[in-house]
């Protein structure tokens, strides 16, 4: 909830690592988008526009609700989502809770070409590599989102990055994980 003078506002937003560090009282700026259907009104916000441009064009995509959007914004990142349609790989976005193979080459499809203007970054490391490593800690008991922390945290030079086995990529983030824990 949002108070803008005598209104309060109630705005959806994804439930990720830098939403859930906001603290009451802190001041910050929202990009909104007002979701209009028959029967309601919502208000979405994003701290960063390229999430909300990400966010328009995801809805776009046939069977991708907002929703369905907030839940993709929630699981990973605009930089991953980007990545994933640029190397036409739809791994990634099966991690998602209620989108199956289908859906996810549905959106890769629907997005090709849709992306070049959002600014991202990109880690340089292989997604399926940085899936199964994901996986593998995440079945030891780690959240994920900790573990995409150390993932994108990694300093490597690009080509070994891109030259990294999932079994090299799981050491590294379990050596920064038991560095965390000491």
């Amino acid at each position: 909830v949002i108070n803008v003078g005598p209104i309060n506002l109630s705005i959806l937003i994804p439930s990720s690592d830098k939403y859930l560090s906001l603290k009451s009282g802190d001041d910050i700026k929202i990009n909104t988008f007002l979701d209009v259907k028959e029967d309601s009104l919502t208000l979405i916000g994003f701290l960063e526009s390229n999430e909300r441009k990400l966010f328009q064009k995801l809805i776009i995509v046939k069977g991708v609700g907002s929703k369905v959007a907030i839940s993709i914004l929630s699981t990973i990142t605009p930089d991953e989502i980007i990545e994933s349609v640029a190397s036409n790989n739809h791994n990634i976005l099966k991690q998602v809770s209620g989108i199956g193979e289908k859906t996810a080459k549905l959106i890769l499809l629907q997005l090709q070409g849709q992306l070049d203007n959002i600014p991202h970054k990109t880690n340089n490391l292989d997604l399926d590599t940085q899936i199964e490593a994901t996986q593998a800690v995440q079945a030891l008991g780690y959240p994920p989102d900790q573990i995409k922390k150390i993932i994108n945290g990694i300093n490597l030079s690009d080509q070994y990055k891109q030259s990294l086995t999932s079994e090299e990529l799981i050491r590294i983030v379990l050596d920064k994980i038991s560095i965390t824990y000491d």
